[in-house]
């Protein structure tokens, strides 16, 4: 994704800084759908899942099995989404759907989603680590939106129950107990609105609702309903929380910020000054700012980002997200593309110095390094 981001498709020799990396995109797509599985599905309570009838969805699994389908497909998904944008009607070379087109791939891995999404109890909506499974949590449940935002951009279609049944899960993992702007009011839980609840899933609560176009069941989607607001507000509260306990915090944990990130882009976009206000202070004597450029929320995750990199060009990320993927995940932060997906830019147009730290010198709204 982040050499995508820079104007590189399939096919194209990465170079930077002198040094020729190769068809970066294109060796990483060929492993994305070596590793691309077909799954049988049909009809389910609320609606069919199967848009294009051949009765097939996909799903990425490594090594040819996982236990974390949805998370591993909601990652996959939104690469071939991007490169399909790129170069639209491109055709499968490698794996098992060799010779297939990349927005059938697509379009049958959007029709996972929608046929895996849980469809009773407390789980109604949301989706776990594999199709059907019966529960549901939160931290997994965002991938499947983010999937399937992708593959909209793309083309794909989503049904319309999928997005109707997900504000069952919204409404029902979203806790509005206790005092209205204080502790956890207004968060995200895990599988139970009152367990686990931290900044990542709430970042993941607000994908959710753009996507669903919900603030819950029967409620239109719009950042002045009061659910919406209170999510907004809990993560404001805890802005400058640093990662801690595994999963909880927000500065320095990959996971935590990249959720939020896509969640506050989906929502009040990248200039907003109202509903995040709790930011570090600005430190003119040991802060960048562009002229021109107001401080806010993703001028503080840039800051951030750009300060803690180390020399090599890496971050030391947290708990279980360090090395390549908290660098991939701080990467697409760095880069800002919107959320939803927009164009591509055209390969060459920006100018890379170097590998590692030469993304750092560019960001949506430049900063002078």
């Amino acid at each position: 994704m982040a050499f995508m981001e820079e104007g590189y498709g399939p096919g194209v020799n990465v170079v930077l800084g002198g040094a020729d990396y190769g068809d970066v995109v294109g060796d990483g797509l060929a492993y994305l759908l070596g590793q691309a599985q077909p799954y049988t599905i049909g009809p389910q309570t609320y609606g069919n899942p199967d848009t294009n009838g051949n009765g097939i969805g996909v799903k990425f699994v490594p090594g040819g099995n996982s236990s974390r389908d949805t998370y591993v497909t909601g990652l996959a998904l939104p690469a071939v989404a991007r490169a399909e944008m790129m170069h639209p009607g491109s055709t499968v070379s490698t794996g098992p759907f060799a010779g297939q087109s990349y927005s059938t791939v697509i379009q049958d891995a959007v029709d996972y989603f929608a046929y895996g999404q849980n469809e009773s109890g407390s789980a109604r909506g949301g989706w776990r680590y594999s199709a059907n499974s019966g529960d549901s949590d939160n931290s997994t449940t965002q991938w499947a939106p983010v999937g399937m935002f992708y593959g909209q951009a793309a083309g794909a279609t989503v049904p319309q129950f999928v997005k109707n049944e997900l504000g069952y899960w919204v409404d029902y993992i979203q806790y509005l107990g206790g005092t209205p702007g204080t502790g956890a009011y207004g968060s995200s839980g895990y599988n139970s609105p009152t367990y686990l609840n931290n900044e990542s899933k709430t970042g993941g609560l607000l994908i959710e609702m753009a996507f669903a176009d919900m603030a819950g069941v029967g409620s239109p989607y719009a950042l002045d309903h009061p659910d919406v607001q209170a999510a907004l507000a809990y993560l404001d509260r805890q802005w400058q929380s640093p990662a801690n306990s595994t999963y909880n915090g927000n500065l320095g944990n990959p996971y935590a910020m990249w959720s939020i990130y896509k969640g506050l882009e989906a929502t009040i976009g990248m200039d907003d000054l109202t509903y995040i206000t709790n930011m570090r202070p600005f430190d003119a004597t040991t802060m960048a700012l562009d002229p021109g450029v107001t401080w806010n929320w993703l001028e503080d995750y840039h800051e951030f980002l750009v300060d803690t990199q180390n020399a090599n060009g890496s971050w030391n990320g947290y708990a279980y997200w360090t090395g390549p993927l908290a660098a991939a995940w701080y990467i697409n932060i760095l880069q800002a593309p919107l959320f939803p997906p927009e164009a591509v830019p055209v390969p060459g147009a920006l100018v890379l110095g170097g590998f590692g730290a030469a993304f750092v010198g560019w960001l949506r709204r430049r900063r002078t390094l």
